[in-house]
């Protein structure tokens, strides 16, 4: 089993259309394998690049 995270429903949906994971479950899209589940909001965020460290 697969897990995808997506950042919102709709994106999870075309996700798991795609990957075909059609049987729609409570907070996720399941079927062939994998599992596309999503967020409300982005899930990371990278740094500035000026707030990288060399080490």
């Amino acid at each position: 089993m697969k897990v995808c995270i997506a950042e919102k429903p709709s994106v999870a949906k075309e996700i798991a259309k795609i990957l075909g994971a059609n049987a729609r479950q409570n907070g996720y899209f399941e079927g062939n394998g994998y599992q596309v589940a999503w967020t409300f909001g982005h899930f990371c965020t990278l740094y500035e690049p000026n707030d990288y460290k060399p080490h």
